[in-house]
């Protein structure tokens, strides 16, 4: 979820792939994090050598930004004490990564990253515990709950793995290094800020992926807006309440054309909607797999 860079990536260029959940530097995920990097940075005239060191000022940003927030009642105050904030800087890590190239991964390995049997061990317990509301949410959205099990699986290990990076930082970063993601990266900016400000949440408090992705379910501020949903009635759509993240990755898979039904093939209505999520079709049949083999697992028990 997400979404990441970038399915904002491709309103630029609709052939660029989807980033998936980035993991902290140290977790094996990061190296399929810099696979899915190679065709953005190798794409001609989408970064520049220049693009190395921040080319815009955050008093750029906030031009950019404050716009965006009209009519959404965040203060302008607030915005700019945010984006102002010392805690609001360049990571320079993030600028290499989204820099530099790297090797992309045959499926066989790309698999291996996911597919092992300690994830699949988890992803059956994840079913196990959370079957009641598994079971609520494919009543309203229709839903396979496998794949919901095995896409927050793939997105964040089940919850263990939620980034790293200050959210408003990873996108300051973007906004202000690579001039062809600036508006998309400020926009993205304020759909954050009106998070933090309608929730009354701390700006610097919120960690998520080096593409400014945050929680369980690792959705941009822009599809946390459009698609969280507040599945159990608390009056928050929260990212870290397994009922409001199910049901929000339901949500946003049923209105990309998620439709349940035994045809998983590529092109099938199931397959468009994970690719959606992630514009990999690798990423597809990763989820595609692991939920086979939790299914396997549970035997009898199988949804």
């Amino acid at each position: 979820m997400r979404r990441a860079i970038f399915l904002a990536v491709t309103a630029i260029s609709p052939a660029l792939p989807a980033f998936a959940a980035p993991a902290p530097v140290s977790d094996q995920a990061f190296f399929l994090q810099l696979a899915r990097l190679q065709s953005i940075a190798q794409t001609p005239g989408l970064f520049s050598a220049q693009s190395r060191q921040p080319l815009l000022d955050k008093a750029a940003v906030e031009n950019k930004v404050l716009p965006m927030l009209a009519g959404t009642g965040v203060p302008a105050e607030f915005a700019r004490a945010a984006i102002e904030d010392p805690k609001t800087a360049a990571i320079p890590i993030i600028i290499r990564l989204l820099s530099a190239p790297a090797e992309s991964l045959p499926y066989w390995r790309y698999r291996k990253l996911f597919i092992t049997p300690g994830n699949i061990a988890r992803g059956t317990q994840f079913y196990r515990d959370h079957k009641d509301i598994l079971g609520q949410v494919r009543a309203r959205y229709g839903a396979d709950p496998l794949v919901l099990v095995s896409l927050v699986g793939i997105e964040t290990r089940w919850g263990g793995n939620t980034g790293s990076f200050h959210v408003l930082s990873a996108l300051f970063t973007i906004a202000a290094a690579f001039p062809s993601l600036s508006n998309w990266a400020c926009n993205e900016i304020a759909q954050y800020l009106e998070i933090c400000w309608k929730g009354s949440v701390d700006p610097q408090s919120v960690l998520g992926s080096y593409a400014g992705a945050f929680g369980y379910y690792q959705f941009m501020p822009s599809s946390y807006n459009a698609y969280a949903v507040d599945f159990d009635g608390d009056g928050k759509k929260s990212w870290d309440q397994w009922p409001d993240v199910l049901a929000s990755v339901a949500n946003y898979l049923t209105a990309h054309g998620y439709k349940p039904g035994p045809d998983q093939s590529q092109g099938s209505p199931v397959w468009n909607a994970l690719y959606a999520y992630n514009h990999s079709d690798n990423y597809v049949r990763v989820i595609l797999e692991m939920r086979q083999d939790i299914r396997a697992q549970l035997g009898p028990d199988a949804p």
